[in-house]
């Protein structure tokens, strides 16, 4: 988030200047024509004042009894009155409809471009480079409904500003002291609405963590996260107590300083407009004292005062309220814009087709953000094309950090990274039509069989004859198969039918999916057999020339059965290849493969 420092002047004119441009752009047609007829509409609160004291004074003469006076005048003025009355309240009902549908609007175009950022960003700033994760958090739970809210504001603002301007004006004629006294009073309002936004800023930046916490928690126990996976532990285990316990306090901290703030608030807002309607009584009583004093002024005098201070108290404060929180919302749409700015990806316009896949690192080393140790450490391996390679070691050995380098999820902190011989920094795009992958963490998409095997290659036709065998290889049509609309079966947590599929099921429709990519020169398999039985997990090693075909082949597994199927082992330890070569010779070698190797066929001894 935004330090909670001032912002120069110059920012704030270039942040107010998006978000105008944003909440230009958000508004359809009609809502335009209306924001635009409201700045004419910003004038009628002095012509209703106006015509609401020459009605007045008409009235007056009509009190008078003098024949030669015709009540003619004030119907008229009161018909006008009526009309005016009509548009300004129909105006306000259009003008509150379409400030709720453009605040709509702009919340979507806010999640957009969240959504367009999270998917263009170089992928660092997922690992929570500068603190982007933090932020994307603030944008999506407070800053992207109170920026749609702001931008909003803008034109309304300027229109609160010509009401502003002419009410002042008019009061002018009657008496400066008027104004002054008035507006002076408005000043407590206005400062005490600049401060609360500052020191809710800060309150939503300090407790954001807690509030998302809070929601966690509740979810756990409440059994509302995804697949209610905790809930056998929870109940089996006995760990409610402890869940709620940890709700409850943390949920206690969170309300403790909401509920101070608001508390707050509310007695400072509470003086303010006790204030305001004190001093808009006594400029009455002066007014009638003037009157009283003066009589030719009229009762219209009065009515004019009357209505018009009390406008130029309420639009004095929207306007200035206005401005407080627009610049107060200032930090919110910072962080957004700064949300929005932060650097993409640089694929490449027309990417290259590689017509061979072997691979080198040379000299790599990786540090994640946020982190002091590195990840991998000064890596060199040469991979050639159609090679199939396992590459094995403990947690934290390197290993899936060596594939997000080579599929250009991460780039390498020093060192370089070669497809085919050329540099895979300035090949991100081709690469990444190149190689077919599963990651450890493989999608599982809301929608139909078909759709989560074909979205993998958008400008791929299958058939389903194409599908079946595709899913034939992988296994995964045993259970497609029994599918009430086979591949047209709408699976996930929120299907209609509530048709989820286990988690077996789910990886040889990720490994089905990658499959499908069979323009890829590369395939990687990241722990490939992690939620398959024994028999699947066989069947698999059992077809795996088949479904790797010439690929140049990466299979990365904790279990080292999966080492029969590969040509070359890369053994990783503590960031470094430490080991290269066959299962026989890595045996005879008696080292770190052969320690892992003997020590999990225990398992099965």
């Amino acid at each position: 988030m935004s330090e909670l420092t001032r912002i120069g002047f110059r920012d704030t004119l270039r942040i107010a200047g998006r978000a105008l441009t944003v909440s230009v752009k958000t508004k359809g047609t009609r809502s335009l024509i209306v924001n635009l007829i409201g700045f004419v509409v910003a004038f009628l609160p002095i012509v209703i004042a106006r015509t609401l004291a020459r009605f007045t004074d008409q009235i007056q003469l009509l009190s008078q009894r003098d024949p030669t006076i015709v009540a003619t005048p004030a119907f008229g003025t009161l018909a006008v009155l009526m009309v005016l009355y009509v548009i300004q309240a129909a105006y306000t009902s259009m003008q509150d409809y379409y400030y709720e549908a453009d605040s709509l609007h702009t919340v979507a175009y806010i999640k957009k471009a969240i959504i367009n950022c999270t998917s263009r960003v170089e992928y660092k700033y997922i690992e929570n480079e500068g603190d982007f994760r933090d932020k994307l958090l603030f944008a999506e739970s407070y800053g992207g409904q109170r920026v749609a809210e702001s931008m909003q504001q803008v034109l309304l603002v300027i229109q609160y500003f010509i009401t502003f301007v002419s009410i002042i004006i008019v009061l002018m004629d009657v008496s400066p002291w008027v104004v002054f006294i008035l507006l002076i009073t408005c000043i407590p309002a206005v400062v005490l609405s600049i401060l609360q936004k500052d020191e809710e800023y800060r309150n939503k930046t300090k407790t954001m963590k807690e509030g998302a916490m809070s929601v966690h928690l509740f979810y756990i126990g409440a059994g509302a996260n995804e697949r209610c996976r905790s809930m056998a532990d929870l109940r089996f285990n006995g760990i409610y107590p402890w869940v709620k316990a940890k709700w409850r306090s943390v949920s206690d901290y969170y309300l403790e300083i909401k509920n101070e703030l608001s508390r707050k608030h509310v007695i400072y807002n509470s003086i303010a407009d006790i204030l305001r309607n004190v001093v808009y009584i006594g400029v009455l009583l002066v007014t009638a004292f003037q009157i009283y004093q003066n009589p030719i002024l009229g009762l219209g005098v009065f009515m004019l005062v009357f209505t018009m201070a009390g406008q130029l108290q309420t639009v004095t404060t929207k306007l200035f309220s206005g401005i407080a929180r627009f610049f107060g919302d200032i930090k919110y749409m910072k962080d957004f814009f700064e949300l929005n700015d932060t650097p993409q990806e640089k694929l490449e316009e027309s990417p290259r087709t590689f017509t061979t896949a072997d691979i080198a690192f040379e000299q790599v080393s990786f540090t994640y953000p946020n982190s002091s140790d590195a990840a991998l450490k000064d890596v060199s391996v040469h991979i050639k094309q159609g090679e199939k390679v396992a590459i094995v070691g403990e947690n934290g050995s390197g290993k899936s950090t060596f594939v997000n380098l080579l599929c250009g999820v991460y780039q390498p902190t020093t060192g370089n990274i070669t497809i085919g011989g050329y540099n895979l920094r300035d090949n991100l795009l081709a690469a990444r039509r190149a190689i077919s992958v599963v990651f450890q963490s493989f999608g599982r998409y809301e929608a139909t069989i078909r759709e989560n095997i074909t979205i993998a290659d958008g400008t791929k036709q299958a058939s389903d004859n194409e599908l079946k065998a595709y899913a034939i290889d992988t296994g995964a049509y045993d259970f497609i198969k029994e599918q009430p609309l086979a591949f047209d079966e709408e699976v996930g947590t929120f299907s209609k039918t509530g048709n989820n599929l286990s988690g077996g099921q789910w990886q040889k429709v990720a490994l089905t999916r990658a499959l499908y990519r069979d323009k890829a020169r590369m395939m990687i398999l990241d722990e490939p057999t992690a939620a398959l039985d024994p028999v699947a997990e066989a069947d698999l090693y059992r077809h795996f020339s088949r479904l790797t075909g010439d690929k140049t082949t990466i299979l990365i597994s904790h279990r080292l059965g999966i080492t029969s199927v590969a040509d070359r082992i890369l053994v990783f330890d503590n960031g470094r290849i430490v080991e290269d070569g066959t299962h026989a010779e890595l045996i005879t070698n008696e080292g770190k493969y052969a320690e892992m190797y003997r020590a999990q066929a225990q398992w099965y001894a």
